[in-house]
């Protein structure tokens, strides 16, 4: 585990961050709709050789602001990143002695040297996802899988809500003030991303 993550972001949509805000919990999916069948697979495996009866996976990264997350996990207007405390979060999920690591990521190749271990399989994955600097949170339960699993959080353990670039500036607006009506302590905690338009760096350029 790297000890320098200070952030850990979930690149998301604004339907999932205004059920986060509402109701402050942490939503894991069930791994059988992801589009990597690759992935899919190491977790069933991990799933069948743990005798677990459900399981549940939120994926997020230890990464900064890239175009990748934003078209991969939140295109268009809609898309939001948010951005939670590493330190706090990991707070979070160790008083619940809930399961979280960073990605290792294998060539094919690699496969025969992978450790028999199969607490790793999870937290496995193809070297072309290297990009996304994953870290993963893993939920294994007795009971009867469903489509989610719920983290009681403080909304405290925000640090930066980001809405994408493609969003309007007034549609930011009204989201900005509906978000701190929800919850007055995020309002110094929400941008809009510059990824597409930042103005120190047009400026710089407008001045030579």
């Amino acid at each position: 585990m790297k000890l320098d993550i200070k952030e850990l972001s979930r690149y998301t949509t604004l339907p999932f961050l205004i059920d986060l805000v509402m109701r402050k919990k942490l939503v894991l999916l069930n791994p059988d709709s992801w589009e990597d069948y690759n992935d899919r697979k190491t977790i069933q495996v991990y799933k069948e050789k743990s005798n677990a009866r459900s399981i549940y996976a939120l994926c997020l990264t230890s990464k900064s602001e890239t175009v990748h997350h934003w078209n991969a996990f939140s295109n268009g207007p809609s898309g939001c990143c948010i951005q939670f405390s590493y330190s706090k979060l990991i707070n979070v999920l160790n008083d619940l002695k809930i399961d979280h690591r960073e990605m290792t990521y294998l060539n094919i190749r690699d496969l025969r040297n992978l450790d028999d271990n199969k607490e790793i399989l999870p937290y496995v994955k193809r070297s072309p996802f290297r990009l996304e600097s994953e870290y993963r949170i893993i939920v294994k339960s007795n009971k009867e899988q469903v489509q989610t699993y719920e983290i009681p959080i403080s909304l405290d353990i925000i640090n930066r809500i980001t809405m994408s670039n493609k969003l309007s500036k007034t549609a930011f607006n009204s989201l900005k003030k509906m978000l701190k009506n929800l919850e007055p302590q995020l309002e110094k905690k929400i941008y809009r991303s510059t990824l597409y338009e930042n103005f120190k760096w047009i400026d710089h350029f407008s001045r030579i």
